[in-house]
């Protein structure tokens, strides 16, 4: 049904929203229309084929008195069928002759010239014919008499075909309802296989060949846009390798002349800004390797030994500076997997980006479990409320005292979860203060 005529059946308001509930109640309305129109032209039809019976009836019974006339002994009360009367009246209109049941009514009323007439008053059809020596001949039969069964046999036919009509029309709504619904599977099925695509499973596409003709270019097109976001998604992970990769020599030139500096605190700044380049370079590798898809489902994690390999190696520098690191553990096992080396770059980040973020004296906890996640805690000075969910925004930075970061590590760590079928929570540490990065893993 075109959408017009739905629009036109149903308002849209009335509509459900789902396209199985729009065709059973757009079934229904025209099932109910069609009934009600189809009642009514058998209706029609009926009474209109015993009207032509009934004036045949009368037209001949006239036909018999007028060739009989006028020998008046032709007219027998036997002759006329139930609920008939025959009348001869003159121009006066007075009654020369009666047989059946007497209509005044009827003979005040026929019209009395050269031609024959048929007339209805109420009940009773009529039929009015001129006869020689201005004589009229007037045939009537009340339909409501009880001896004429034809509009008895119209009502009866008529409620009987009502019941044959229904259970059709109740009918067309069901086949209608299980057509569409059978359809609607094959798009939901459709609709789940679009659902799977991500970044890391670009390469899968919509199944051709089991949509309606009419859906069909739709799933075409959006394969046709699908090759173009995995070509767009390779050349972007590509530049981002090829840039990173480019830059890794010259910063390993530029290191080792910084080490033959001879002043001490330029030579600082200088390696802390190669090393700051560096960890850019690295992020950027590790960004790009992220966006490429995956073959292997990954391997057993035991969290508890990552996040011990991540501490050990970052608690020198970090108490160094003057703040603290711990190690809670709340695991258990759980039976894990995943990608080790992404999980070990997501902890760096996060314990990495509380030390840049937090001031001396200040301490951080990591914290492995319950269930499968992780979760680094700062007692910093911490965000406002309305910038926590921009913090996983690739290049952004709150304010200047977050200038020092490459603004692309929290967006790893959100990537590195929905690699793994997770998420990153970032919430206001307990108390108020500081922040706390969650990272959930689901399951594979």
């Amino acid at each position: 049904m075109r959408p017009r005529l739905a629009q036109s059946l149903l308002p849209q308001s009335l509509l459900p929203r789902s396209l199985l509930g729009q065709f059973v109640a757009l079934h229904i309305v025209t099932a109910l229309i069609a009934t009600i129109a189809l009642s009514l032209g058998v209706a029609a039809l009926l009474h209109s084929t015993a009207d032509h019976y009934q004036r045949r009836l009368l037209r001949q019974q006239a036909a018999i008195v007028a060739s009989a006339l006028p020998s008046y002994a032709a007219l027998r009360s036997d002759a006329l069928t139930d609920g008939m009367a025959i009348a001869v009246i003159d121009r006066n209109r007075a009654v020369l002759l009666a047989k059946g049941p007497a209509r005044p009514h009827l003979i005040a009323a026929a019209p009395l010239d050269r031609g024959a007439h048929f007339f209805r008053r109420g009940v009773v059809e009529a039929y009015s014919l001129p006869t020689r020596g201005g004589r009229w001949i007037v045939a009537s039969q009340d339909s409501a008499a009880p001896e004429v069964v034809t509009d008895d046999i119209v009502s009866a036919f008529l409620k009987r075909f009502a019941l044959l009509v229904l259970p059709i029309a109740a009918l067309v709504p069901l086949i209608g309802a299980l057509l569409t619904r059978r359809l609607t599977r094959r798009m939901q099925a459709v609709s789940a296989t679009a659902a799977a695509i991500g970044p890391r499973t670009l390469d899968t596409r919509l199944p051709r060949g089991t949509l309606p003709s009419e859906v069909e270019p739709l799933a075409a097109a959006t394969n046709e846009a699908l090759d173009r976001l995995e070509d767009g998604f390779r050349t972007q992970a590509a530049f981002a390798a090829d840039i990173a990769h480019e830059l890794r020599t010259p910063l390993a030139v530029i290191r080792l002349r910084a080490d033959a500096v001879d002043d001490a605190a330029v030579k600082t700044a200088l390696l802390a800004s190669v090393d700051r380049a560096a960890r850019v370079v690295t992020q950027l590798l590790a960004l790009a390797d992220l966006e490429r898809p995956v073959e292997e489902d990954g391997e057993p994690l035991d969290l508890l030994a990552l996040a011990e390999a991540v501490v050990a190696s970052r608690a020198p520098g970090i108490i160094a500076g003057g703040r603290t690191i711990a190690l809670e553990d709340q695991s258990s096992d759980i039976g894990s997997t995943g990608y080790p080396s992404a999980i070990v770059l997501a902890l760096e980040n996060l314990v990495d980006n509380a030390v840049r973020h937090t001031p001396p004296c200040t301490a951080i906890v990591v914290q492995i479990g319950p269930g499968p996640c992780l979760a680094v805690t700062d007692d910093g000075d911490g965000v406002a409320p309305d910038q926590l969910a921009r913090l996983t925004d690739r290049f952004w930075r709150a304010d200047g005292s977050r200038s020092e970061g490459s603004g692309i590590g929290l967006s790893i760590v959100d990537r590195v979860a929905r690699a793994h079928h997770g998420v990153l929570d970032v919430a206001t540490g307990p108390g108020g203060r500081g922040l706390r990065f969650t990272m959930t893993l689901g399951p594979r």
